[in-house]
């Protein structure tokens, strides 16, 4: 392999390396926006989050004190058998 083929692949290992870490801070940066956007919202009681499209609402109307919603776990119902 001569030197201008290494420096093309060494060349192309830096781009490829600089895309993902600029792909991962993209990635982190959306995020923390979004969530900052969120809990700005949620403080100043925005209304329109009722209707948003991107908020997912979950509506527990009967649960214990520290009870917490989980995706995706069917809720079976269970008797009391004495």
């Amino acid at each position: 392999m001569s030197s201008l083929e290494a420096f093309a692949l060494n060349g192309l290992y830096w781009f490829v390396a600089l895309g993902i870490c600029l792909l991962t801070i993209f990635i982190l940066a959306r995020e923390v926006l979004k969530r900052w956007r969120l809990n700005y919202r949620l403080e100043n009681n925005d209304e329109t989050l009722l209707t948003d499209s991107s908020v997912k609402i979950e509506v527990l109307t009967s649960a214990p004190e520290g009870s917490f919603f989980v995706e995706s776990v069917p809720a079976i119902l269970i008797e009391n058998i004495e």
